[in-house]
Order: C-alpha cells, then sequence, then structure tokens
C-alpha cells in the first residue's frame, strides 16, 4: 500500500490551521469578546504549532535503539524457492524460536557456510514512535555489515507471547 510511505503529518497540519482559526472565532463569539485585535488567533495558532510539534515531531517520535541477539540460521537452496534462483538464508532468533528474518542472498549464504558457526550474533537497530515499535534494520550478521540481496523478508510463526521487539 503506497499510502503508508507517505508522511501525512505536514497535510494534517495545514489542515488543522483553518479548524484552529475557526474554533477561536466561535470561542470568541460565545464568550462575547469585545477585543477587535489579532491576539486571540496569534497566541491560538502559536499554541497549535507548539503542540503539534511537540507530539508529531518531538522526543516520542523516531527513538532507536541497537540491541544484539543470537541467532540460528538455514539455507534453502534456489531450487526449493520459487521467488528467486538464489538460495535463502533464515535466522531464527535463540531466545525467541518463533520470529526470524531472512534473505535471498547468495553471498549472504557463502559467507555463513565458510564461518561454519551454527549461531551468530545479529545487531539489529529499532526504532520506536510513543513505545511502539515502528520498525527494524539489520546492521550486523556475524560480522558482515552488508551484503547483496535480491529479497528479505521477517515474521512469525505462530502466535508468540513475547517478541524480540518488546
Amino acid at each position: 500500500m503506497i499510502i503508508a510511505y507517505i508522511d501525512a503529518r505536514p497535510l494534517f497540519f495545514v489542515l488543522g490551521i483553518p479548524i484552529v482559526i475557526l474554533l477561536t472565532f466561535l470561542i470568541r463569539a460565545l464568550i462575547k469578546s469585545r477585543v477587535r485585535t489579532a491576539k486571540p488567533f496569534i497566541v491560538t495558532l502559536s499554541l497549535y504549532v507548539m503542540l503539534f510539534a511537540f507530539f508529531l515531531y518531538g522526543p516520542f517520535i523516531g527513538q532507536t535503539r541497537t540491541r544484539e541477539y543470537k541467532m540460528s540460521w538455514e539455507i534453502m537452496p534456489a531450487d526449493e524457492v520459487s521467488e528467486t534462483k538464489v538460495p535463502r538464508v533464515i535466522f531464527s532468533f535463540i531466545e525467541f524460536p518463533e520470529h526470524f528474518i531472512g534473505y535471498d542472498s547468495s553471498e549472504l549464504a557463502e559467507y555463513l557456510r565458510r564461518s561454519g558457526k551454527e549461531e551468530v550474533n545479529a545487531l539489529i537497530e529499532i526504532t520506536s514512535d510513543y513505545g511502539m515499535v515502528r520498525g527494524y534494520s539489520v546492521l550486523e550478521i556475524a560480522g558482515a555489515k552488508s551484503w547483496p540481496n535480491e529479497w528479505s523478508f521477517g515474521g512469525t510463526n505462530g502466535s508468540p507471547q513475547r517478541g524480540p521487539w518488546d
């Protein structure tokens, strides 16, 4: 869904300005204010801008933390994966076995085969807004900081009670 990639906050801000002006006008009319200056409008618009900026762009948005997880991995050969022509590498969290991350990457598969380790460390950056996870980004797996991949994915098996993002 393309709408998920559009930041709607500027649109909400612009649409809110006439509403704030209208509410200020109505409140002034209800209390029968004799003040004919622009001062109430300036005060309410300033307050609107400050509150909007604080709650939608402030310290609660885009908080990041980095965690290191132990993961096991398995490689599915390219002939078993119908979407791509490269092997699929699936990482499962040791502490949260129902959760997984995967990459379609022959370079990553070869790197893991050469390492010979069954369990590897993964460094993951988690981004949250108001304490709710927005997304994650794998920064490093088994010492590899980047690798070419055709596809990446993540998910769960079943209905886990806890997850690595909690």
